[in-house]
């Protein structure tokens, strides 16, 4: 799990079964002083997670086919909480 700052939204014409009604986010992993580390990523979510907020990610694929209920989900980077507020730890 990492946690990640949301910078934007993508759209999708067409996507995988598992995904219709997900929303995928664009995220940039931090680390715990709050520097940005690699490109960013996108995140699948349906918690409603908006541009500027902090949000916890797993990249347990098996959370995801568990989660979406399909074992053919293509899918591994999943917003699973909301932070409220800075996560900075720093």
């Amino acid at each position: 799990m990492f946690v990640a700052r949301i910078d934007g939204s993508m759209t999708s014409t067409v996507k995988h079964k598992s995904l219709h009604g997900r929303r995928l986010l664009i995220g940039q992993r931090l680390e715990a002083d709050g520097t940005e580390v690699g490109e960013p990523l996108v995140l699948i979510d349906d918690l409603g997670a908006g541009v500027g907020s902090y949000v916890l990610v797993t990249t347990d694929g098996d959370l995801a086919r568990q989660k979406f209920a399909d074992n053919t989900t293509p899918s591994r980077m999943i917003v699973v909480g909301i932070i409220d507020g800075d996560p900075r730890l720093g």
